[in-house]
């Protein structure tokens, strides 16, 4: 390795090194998460699937080397955490120094902020998910002699996060405008072609991605607001966004959340070169900075009449948190970054509940599974009974009741951990182990056809848990 490169070596296994020790609880869980379960049984990738043709390629040269998906974890979490750490260490590069191990540690936000870690949890797509996160940094890291240049590698990286995982491409804006903000704190001109030919590498994307690749089947849809309710509707998304985080957070993580803002603007206060007046406008641009970053981290989705508001289309959230830790490290009066480090410490402790927690839902739902398993054969002894019905579960179990504690305290355990996700329910993949596991054999399209009206159903039987019901080859399972 040239000596060129082997000054990145420590900083990168530093981050490295925090986020693999986050996900060790996780990791221990090995549970099969949402998309993983249908994965893991018919090997189905990524090509027709949001066209994520960059996830399948991924896959193909450097996971499987194979476009048949099988479950190797945590191999492909790993390779997650070489692309998040290397991400982090771009972030650094740009606003902090690789040299501090201040500076190493908060950049960690970027990935174990609640709504990035739910990422992680998945076995298949996580690579591909941070592959998209790594695309939408990479072009800023990159010293070209012309502008055309960052605008053809961002079309390009942009390209490949939008068929990998489109919700990331908000932190493309958002490093737009942060090293904006950081040129303006360090007195430097305003790099108005980078922003120009970045505004236009990412429309040229969204267009391409829009008009020319074909549309995602069965997907949320893409319309945008209409041009006299645009900007009300881009403000009302972006006052979702707070509320999402006021509501998802625990009370501990928002009164340091706070602290660590505070703090930024704090520093920049104390650390300022310019006075007066000037020094004002600084602070005033501080505020406006955190006010703006978070909600554009947000992306596309800001501009969308029915935009998501779920862990997964918040994560770009974390490299807001990131960079404004690593910019109130700039001057001397490095204990303004405490509420920071003490952020990293919680959502690290979060993790590993949340690993625990996993495995809590994962023992719950296997226990109900079982149960609805013999309830349905004492109701169909022989195969030949259960052939060719089509079954339907309505509800879900919920959550396991030491899960229930933990939801308590951060509520974005509801989102994480719930039956849809882990156990059994009506989500497409909410009965797989009743299907797979137990060797049931009922016509498993039932699950994606319109809901049952179970009350003109016939009840064959009921119990504790679970309420049967049928008509003809339909059976409607009613979850208690």
């Amino acid at each position: 390795m040239s000596k060129k490169w082997r000054v990145y070596l420590k900083p990168f296994l530093v981050i490295f090194g925090i986020y693999c020790f986050a996900m060790l609880a996780i990791w221990l869980a090995n549970i099969s998460y949402a998309d993983d379960a249908g994965r893991a049984i018919t090997g189905k990738g990524w090509t027709s699937d949001f066209n994520r043709y960059s996830s399948s390629l991924l896959s193909f040269l450097l996971v499987q080397m194979r476009f048949s998906l099988v479950d190797i974890s945590p191999l492909g979490q790993i390779l997650a955490m070489v692309l998040l750490a290397i991400s982090s260490l771009i972030l650094v590069e740009l606003f902090g120094n690789k040299k501090k191990l201040s500076h190493l540690i908060v950049v960690t936000l970027a990935g174990l902020t609640p709504f990035t870690l739910s990422l992680w949890l998945y076995k298949f797509d996580a690579p591909c998910m941070a592959l998209a996160l790594f695309a939408c940094i990479l072009p800023f890291v990159i010293k070209f002699k012309r502008p055309w240049d960052f605008a053809i590698t961002s079309f390009i990286c942009l390209m490949v996060a939008l068929t990998s995982y489109q919700a990331f491409t908000g932190v493309y804006l958002l490093l737009l405008l942060a090293l904006g903000f950081r040129d303006y704190l360090n007195k430097k001109s305003f790099d108005w072609r980078r922003v120009v030919f970045g505004l236009a590498s990412f429309l040229a994307a969204l267009i391409v991605f829009k008009f020319i690749l074909p549309e995602p089947e069965g997907y949320r849809s893409l319309a945008m607001w209409s041009f006299t309710n645009f900007i009300p509707g881009v403000f009302r998304n972006a006052g979702q966004v707070f509320a999402q985080i006021f509501t998802s957070f625990g009370r501990n993580w928002l009164i340091f959340l706070a602290c660590m803002l505070i703090a930024f603007i704090a520093s920049i206060v104390l650390n300022s070169k310019r006075k007066g007046i000037h020094r004002a406008l600084e602070v005033l641009a501080a505020v406006a900075f955190v006010a703006v970053s978070i909600p554009l981290s947000y992306g596309i989705y800001l501009a969308l009449a029915d935009a998501p508001y779920n862990p997964r289309s918040l994560i770009g959230i974390g490299v807001a948190f990131a960079v404004v830790a690593l910019l109130t490290l700039r001057g001397k009066r490095r204990y303004f970054a405490i509420p920071a480090y003490v952020l990293v410490y919680l959502f690290v402790v979060y993790a590993f509940a949340l690993g625990n927690g996993l495995h809590y839902q994962h023992d719950y739902a296997a226990f109900r599974n079982s149960e609805l398993a013999i309830h349905l054969g004492n109701l169909y002894p022989s195969r030949e009974e259960l052939a060719g019905k089509k079954l339907q579960i309505h509800g879900d179990i919920g959550l396991a009741e030491q899960n229930q504690h933990l939801a308590d305290l951060y509520p974005i355990t509801r989102d994480i951990i719930d039956a849809h996700q882990t156990g059994l329910s009506s989500f497409t993949w909410g009965s797989w182990s009743l299907h797979v596991d137990y060797d049931l054999n009922y016509d498993y399209t039932g699950l994606l056809d319109e809901p049952y009206d179970c009350d003109a159903f016939e009840m064959k039987s009921e119990n504790y848990y679970a309420r049967i019901s049928e008509n003809d080859s339909l059976i409607c399972i009613e979850i208690k």
